[in-house]
């Protein structure tokens, strides 16, 4: 009877839901390329840990660092 169109076929995938995917892509991709152990020299131990671990380690602890360090906007 009534066929529906093929613009009705289309599948109603958005930008955002594509964006994610590859960035969930990537992220599984790091964690696997960089799951070699490394160990990290810290000043009481070493462990040793996923190198993945140590790199988002690293990058939260910058970001915080930047976050407590910033310049902060004067009021006019």
């Amino acid at each position: 009877m009534n066929q529906p169109d093929k613009e009705d076929q289309k599948s109603n995938i958005s930008f955002q839901q594509v964006s994610w995917g590859l960035l969930a892509v990537v992220a599984v991709l790091f964690v696997v390329l960089n799951s070699d152990k490394s160990e990290m020299n810290l000043i009481f131990v070493k462990p040793e840990l996923p190198l993945f671990v140590l790199v988002l380690t690293s990058m939260l602890i910058g970001f915080l660092l930047a976050k407590l360090t910033g310049r902060r906007k004067k009021d006019d």
